[in-house]
Order: structure tokens, then sequence, then C-alpha cells
């Protein structure tokens, strides 16, 4: 079976095809003069960072020539959507904090006159999945882009796409994203087939033209991802795009944010040198595009479970299990796990520090921690070349009380995906016990139930079942520590 694999959920994620702009204006003065016709570009693009994360944002100024200066001072500011708090800047430095998507700007004066620029930004606890591109910057008339699922794991899912707002930016069935008009929204997608459903949000912005006419308006970089081994090589290909859209002459300038990960020589050939996921950039007249380059692992590590709801201040086990990755397909194959470690990264905001591991895989969420949250726990082998593996937690909303002496896990003996009609069948019971290591009923022992989207299905306390509206929820049955999940699909 093929597998995508993915990498350092918990590294910032970055994606841009054209960097963006705003032309220099004074209060309501759209007169430039000659030695303040310039725009502002922000050079580090689109991001998707997880909490506690730090990343370095870079601006050039672009006049009407091509020509690129470095402006004398930027004032940095973050702004999440709705007013929300999404992180702050140290200087040019932006720390993640919070959730959310919004927009980092950035304010130059350049000859009395304010010019200034903005970029998305998503901050985001990692989950079970990624997205690349996991952020998009784009215009109106670049084409589409194909959003493509990562997934870690021996399981098969699928996906489902929506946009908070399809007037700027829609998506399809298959992710292609199409770009309609200058704006942001975001773009959620839902690995319906994992347990817990859970979603990856990739912020987008949509551009509009600058008020300045530079010579090259956009540079496209093809293709915009890559996946390679080490040792790998391919070359990408950059064409610049004037105003009209048409392709004009310039000589690119490749770098790559990363020269760990991988090297890129005048030509864009790029050889991939170490595990990782790193940007390439081609620059031509002040004005870049970007591509993804992730370098795949010879060896990677899945955990079982792959999601867990644990209740605050209870326990979960995790094993895991180490694969060979067949350079050719992409298909795993059993090999003997190494020496790991075990993790639960911590972000440095104590909200989302829910969790701690212990060296056998054995999860703890902390008394504390709120319900509704989710973090990961990962399992890691002291080779670079070994992908680590992850699993999802999150705290229970359940109240599941104590675990009863002798309950080691729940058995189900109703379907794990119960398929439900509002017109037609609405309703279904749970048929679930508590059991000991040999799979005898535990006498005393209370099994709780809780939907995680009651206003899709609701469940009681004997396990019934009731469908409210279409949609997936996921009903958790535990006893103390000890639990188990089922899907529940509706539909009219």
């Amino acid at each position: 079976m093929k597998k995508f694999i993915a990498f350092f959920l918990l590294a910032a994620l970055s994606f841009g095809a054209i960097t963006t702009w705003v032309g220099c204006k004074k209060g309501d003065d759209s007169n430039n003069n000659s030695s303040t016709q310039s725009v502002l570009s922000i050079t580090t693009g689109a991001l998707n960072i997880a909490p506690g994360n730090a990343v370095m944002y870079n601006a050039v100024l672009v006049d009407k020539n091509g020509n690129v200066t470095t402006p004398s001072s930027i004032t940095w500011t973050a702004s999440g959507t709705g007013g929300a708090s999404i992180g702050s800047f140290s200087g040019n430095i932006f720390t993640g904090s919070g959730t959310g998507s919004g927009t980092i700007t950035a304010s130059t004066t350049v000859n009395g006159t304010t010019i200034t620029a903005s970029v998305p930004v998503g901050v985001y606890t990692p989950t079970l999945f990624t997205v690349v591109p996991s952020a998009i910057i784009w215009t109106t008339n670049a084409g589409t882009i194909s959003l493509t699922p990562v997934y870690i794991g021996t399981g098969t899912t699928t996906y489902s796409y929506a946009s908070s707002d399809a007037t700027v930016a829609s998506v399809d069935a298959s992710g292609v994203v199409t770009f309609n008009k200058a704006g942001n929204c975001t773009i959620t997608v839902t690995a319906s087939g994992l347990t817990g459903s859970p979603v990856v949000t990739v912020p987008v912005m949509v551009t509009g033209t600058p008020s300045i006419t530079l010579p090259v308006m956009r540079v496209g970089v093809t293709p915009v991802s890559n996946e390679l081994f080490k040792g790998d090589n391919t070359t990408l290909t950059a064409k610049a795009y004037d105003a009209n859209g048409s392709i004009v002459s310039g000589t690119a300038t490749w770098a790559v944010q990363d020269a760990t990960i991988a090297t890129v020589d005048g030509s864009g050939r790029v050889t991939a040198l170490g595990l990782g996921r790193t940007v390439v950039t081609a620059t031509v007249s002040g004005i870049t595009g970007q591509a993804e380059i992730d370098v795949l692992p010879d060896t990677a590590i899945i955990l079982a479970p792959n999601w867990a709801s644990i209740a605050a201040g209870a326990t979960k086990a995790f094993t895991a299990t180490t694969y060979k990755v067949n350079h050719s397909d992409k298909t795993l194959s059993v090999i003997p796990n190494p020496s790991l470690t075990w993790a639960v990264p911590t972000f440095g905001i104590p909200i989302f520090d829910i969790a701690t591991v212990d060296a056998s895989g054995v999860v703890t969420m902390r008394s504390s921690a709120t319900p509704g949250l989710s973090s990961i726990v990962m399992a890691s082998a002291a080779s670079p070349t070994v992908q680590p593996g992850v699993a999802m937690i999150t705290v229970s909303t359940c109240d599941c009380g104590t675990t009863a002496a002798g309950v080691t896990h729940i058995g189900v003996t109703s379907p794990t995906t119960v398929s439900l009609s509002i017109m037609s069948n609405p309703t279904a019971t749970i048929s679930a016990q508590a059991l000991d290591a040999s799979n005898n009923p535990v006498s005393g022992a209370t099994l709780h139930y809780c939907s995680d989207a009651m206003a899709v299905c609701s469940v009681d306390d004997s396990g019934n079942l009731v469908a409210t509206s279409p949609g997936t929820a996921i009903i958790t049955i535990c006893n103390g520590g000890v639990q188990t999940t089922i899907t529940v699909n509706v539909s009219l």
C-alpha cells in the first residue's frame, strides 16, 4: 500500500509563489513622485506555524525600475482574524501564541510616505496530518493551486475541503483552489477517515494589483513542491510575468532557506542533503517566487493509536512500529524497532502544554488541561534519517470518572462506524462493555459516553444515538482513562 509521509509537523511550513506588496501612500494622496514610486515586498512569504514557534520576517523595497533596496527601518505587526491575538513581534521576530489565522503587516516610511505590505499567517497546534501548501499568497490571474494532504499512517482516509469565503478563494472536492478576488480567507481540510476527524487550516491571501507597475509583477516557480530522498536531484524552473500576465525576460537568482536540507545552484538544480522541509526561492527584479522541497526519510515510525481523546488526569499507552520506505513507490515494510525517545512538545505557553509522556510511551494528560485542546505525542530514533512518529492527543470533553479496577480496554460489539439518516434511521444504540485483560466484563465498571458534535449526533448515558443534522460525530466511550471511539456519519 502506498503511503504519504509527512515531515516536521512542528516546523513552520511556508509557501508563496509571489511576494505581496502595497504601493506607497500618504494619507489620501495617491500622487507619488518618482522618489517614492516603490512597493514594499515581504520576502518571507505565507507561513503556518505552531504556537510558541518563532519566525524571522524580512522585507525589501522595489522601485518602478525593479531596483531593490533594504529599508532603514520596518515596523512589524500581527493581527488575528476578528481581532484575536495570535502572536507578537520583537523586532522582526514573530512568535506565535493563541491559535487562528491572521495577517503580518510590514510598514516603513520613504520621504515622508508610509508604505505597507501584508502576508497571511496561521498559528495552529500540529495535527495528525498536514497539507501542502500550508499557507498561500496568490493573485487572481496566476491560475489555480492544488492542495495535497500528507498523512503519516498505515490506514486510509478521505479528505473534504471547505472555504470560509468562496468569493475570495473557492475550493473543489479534490482540493483545487481558485482565486476569485482580493481578500483573506481560510481553507479547512478534514481527514474524515482518521479517528477524531482532524482538521488542518490553510490561511489564504489573494492580493490585488499594486498602485505602481513594476517590470516584474509575479514570479512562478515550477513545480511548487517536490519530494526527494537524500542524494536525489531535481531542477526547478522560474518564469517572470508582467502586469499583463505576459512572460518577461530576466535572470532568476536562486536561494534556499535551509542549506542543511537542500542546496540549489544558479540554474535551479536542487540537491537533497538532509531530512526535512525547506523553501527554494527564485528572485527576478526584486520579486520572489517559492517552491517547497521535502526531503523524505528512509525510515518512518508510526504510532498506534494515531489519535486518542484522554481525560484530564488520565493516561493512555501508545506503541510504535518502524517501517522502511521504498524509494521508488514509497511503500512501507516493517523493520525491528530501534531505540526510541518519546516526547510531547512544549510550546512555552501553559495552556498548550497539556500532557507528558514516559519512556515507554504512556501519555499522562495534565489534571489542569482544558477540555477540547489538542497536541501530539512523538516517538523519535537517534538517526537523523528516521522520521519521528506522531499521534494526535486531545483533552477529552467527557467526564470519564475513575478507571475501575481491572479494566484494560473497552469492547464494542456494534460497528465502529455507524451510518444514520435523519429521514429514515435516525437512531441506534452502541453495544459496549468494560473488559479486563482476558476479555471478561468487569463488574460494576460504568461506561460514559460523549459526542464531539452534539449538533450532528447526540448520545445518552446508555449509548443511545440520535441523529440531529448532517455531518460526522466522534463518540467517545470511556471508563476513567480507558476509552475507545466510534464514528457516526449522519446524512439526510
